[in-house]
């Protein structure tokens, strides 16, 4: 549980550790032009969006911003065209984004939409069958999207539902093997479905749970070694899932922002340099490039909707991403490539997969000594090379047609 003393004793060691690790640290770029929690967030083709959430004045709303980070700019975009919202949630595949449920003022919310950045147009999509909810959470793996758990006015939920986007159709699917819960987090790492944390009431959970998507049922993971928490937020960065802020084990702030990297490989969980400042209820994020950006949300501590935008770069070993997989001796080539990718190695390369900036397995081949990427959309995507069971090579690859 928090106190004075437990905040100012964490602050300190935390700017203690700031400044010794000044080569990981989080970045100011441009303020958001508007503060809010709940906002739903994603990035598309290099720029990243925040779209609905509540305002300061408790009110939910339909804005939609666009950032460029090479611009460090927002752009105004037009209204969402749906309900007025905050509690929704969103992800994105293949370049579209996908985003619903949450809760207007009068009504809880099953909806679902795509947005399409490149001409800014949006589309309903079939309502999920589902009750509407608040809260839930949303994980896309290949052309299927996940949405379970979440709140309303019958309480908690834990039932999950799968919408495939080739047939625009839902379908339910087992229930979630934990307590029912809201603002629980969740990602896709490794391209595999993971849920948990969140609460139902006063009980703050840390339990931690992997859907098994050919066979659609739930098992148990190790549980979550940081303090119980809710309300943060989360992203996928090759191959690793990450949660980020959020309330602690009372639902109130934390003294600092925490972030934790979910290695699906051996089920384990690594700290990472938090974000400055006390934690923050329901912030926004997302990921582009090597970076993950930070913003949005309520200050618990200081009753504050902060505009402030931050980022972290992603790769260095104090993230791990580059240090914990790297194999010098393994040479992945050409890179940028148009069709085929080889590599030359010391030791036989069984299974290869390749993943987008969302984690989100896109290709995989096994026993192979090249592999031929020219039916994926220019980008930067993760190859891992694997030798048995073992993770030996992730290389950034960049896709140039």
């Amino acid at each position: 549980m928090k106190n004075l003393y437990k905040l100012t004793i964490a602050t300190l060691i935390f700017t203690c550790c700031s400044y010794i690790s000044t080569a990981q640290s989080w970045e100011m770029r441009a303020n958001a032009p508007l503060g809010r929690h709940h906002p739903i967030s994603f990035s598309v083709d290099g720029k990243g969006y925040a779209i609905t959430g509540t305002r300061f004045d408790g009110t939910p709303t339909t804005n939609a911003y666009e950032y460029d980070p090479v611009k460090d700019t927002w752009t105004i975009l037009p209204n969402f065209p749906g309900n007025a919202r905050s509690f929704g949630i969103g992800t994105v595949v293949d370049g579209i984004a996908y985003m619903g449920f949450g809760a207007s003022t009068t009504q809880y919310l099953n909806d679902l939409w795509s947005f399409d950045p490149k001409t800014n147009t949006w589309n309903r999509l079939a309502d999920c069958g589902c009750e509407g909810r608040r809260h839930p959470a949303m994980i896309a793996i290949g052309t299927r999207i996940y949405v379970g758990l979440g709140d309303n006015f019958r309480g908690d939920r834990n039932d999950w539902w799968m919408y495939e986007i080739t047939t625009n159709t839902w379908s339910q699917i087992s229930n979630f093997a934990g307590p029912p819960r809201h603002h629980p987090f969740m990602f896709n790492a490794g391209g595999d479905v993971f849920a948990g944390l969140g609460h139902s009431g006063q009980v703050i959970y840390k339990d931690w749970y992997k859907l098994d998507t050919a066979t659609n049922t739930w098992s148990a993971m190790k549980d979550f070694p940081g303090e119980a928490r809710v309300a943060g937020t989360q992203f996928s960065y090759g191959g690793f899932g990450f949660v980020l802020s959020g309330d602690g084990d009372n639902h109130s702030f934390m003294a600092t922002g925490e972030m934790w990297r979910y290695d699906p490989r051996d089920d384990s969980w690594l700290q990472l340099t938090p974000h400055p400042g006390q934690s923050r209820w329901a912030p926004g994020s997302f990921v582009i490039g090597d970076h993950i950006y930070f913003y949005g949300g309520l200050n618990r501590a200081t009753r504050v909707y902060p505009t402030d935008l931050m980022r972290f770069s992603l790769v260095g070993n104090n993230v791990g991403i580059n240090s914990a997989v790297s194999n010098s001796n393994i040479q992945v080539y050409p890179n940028p490539v148009s069709d085929i990718l080889r590599w030359q190695s010391t030791v036989s390369i069984s299974n290869v997969k390749v993943f987008n900036l969302q984690s989100q397995l896109v290709m995989e081949a096994k026993e192979v000594n090249q592999i031929n990427l020219n039916t994926l959309q220019n980008g930067l995507y993760m190859v891992q090379l694997y030798s048995g069971n073992q993770l030996v090579k992730t290389e950034k690859v960049f896709v140039q047609k």
